[in-house]
């Protein structure tokens, strides 16, 4: 038997707190909701402790809990969408990235961690089995969001055009470059409102990927907005995909290395 997820007992006032929550439709709550339940900050934190100690509750923040499926019997299951679990872990923040990508409906990958950009330096989690990943940002680049409801919660994620924006930034939480190519293809997006975006990056290889890759996976768009990206690209190399070997083709329109793991063959298949 696995001891790690069997679950304790409840008692009364333990069982009382949780189905007024839950009937309350907090699923995921604060150390604060429930002293106006019991009126006692030290007799909450002690049952907040207790009921994760009992593997009713996950620690989700400091103060901030969700609770585990009562219906799951002795052995707890993750019951709450991931993105509002992404929401309460931290006070700043946006989901993104591949997550957004695969939202949108521009990638057929479905992605095993939730990305999350805050301008503040976060630890990673895993929580229940999936894994949360923070990307620090600058307060630079920390825009291009907004609130939307996804499956009856508020949350707050990157637009369209700034995910597609982010991923040409950090193409390694896109997926991959060839996945980032694939949802440009499949994007429908405001590309004037891409490039302003852009240029708030200060981040020169984001025209050069944009540039190189509209061109390549043949996205209609005006000709003049293709030169009105080549005329922001800055000089020197950079990687079509950041982190990789740079070996690969020297592209002098963009001043590019088309890495060898890039494939536009293999993106479109």
């Amino acid at each position: 038997m696995d001891t790690e997820t069997i679950r304790l007992g409840l008692g009364s006032i333990e069982s009382k707190i949780l189905s007024d929550l839950a009937g309350e439709g907090k699923n995921i709550f604060t150390v604060n909701e429930v002293v106006k339940i019991i009126g006692s900050k030290e007799k909450a934190n002690k049952l907040v402790s207790k009921l994760t100690k009992k593997k009713w509750l996950e620690r989700l923040n400091k103060g901030t809990y969700l609770i585990l499926e009562l219906a799951a019997g002795s052995k707890p299951k993750w019951s709450e969408d991931s993105f509002y679990i992404a929401s309460k872990l931290a006070k700043k923040y946006y989901i993104g990235y591949i997550s957004m990508l695969n939202y949108y409906g521009w990638t057929e990958q479905v992605p095993t961690t939730v990305i999350i950009a805050s301008p503040n330096r976060l630890k990673d989690k895993k929580i229940l089995g999936m894994n949360y990943e923070f990307v620090s940002l600058s307060e630079k680049k920390f825009f291009g969001f907004e609130e939307t409801n996804i499956r009856g919660h508020n949350v707050i994620v990157s637009s369209p055009e700034k995910t597609i924006v982010d991923c040409l930034d950090h193409p390694e939480y896109g997926g991959g470059i060839n996945e980032v190519a694939k949802a440009m293809v499949n994007a429908k997006i405001d590309w004037d409102k891409a490039i302003e975006y852009a240029k708030k990056m200060d981040n020169g290889a984001i025209f050069k990927r944009m540039g190189f890759l509209l061109e390549e996976m043949d996205i209609h768009v005006p000709k003049e907005l293709i030169k009105s990206i080549h005329k922001k690209i800055t000089k020197g190399y950079s990687p079509l995909y950041p982190g990789k070997t740079t070996e690969g083709k020297y592209n002098a329109n963009w001043n590019l290395i088309i890495n060898k793991n890039f494939s536009k063959e293999r993106t479109l298949a």
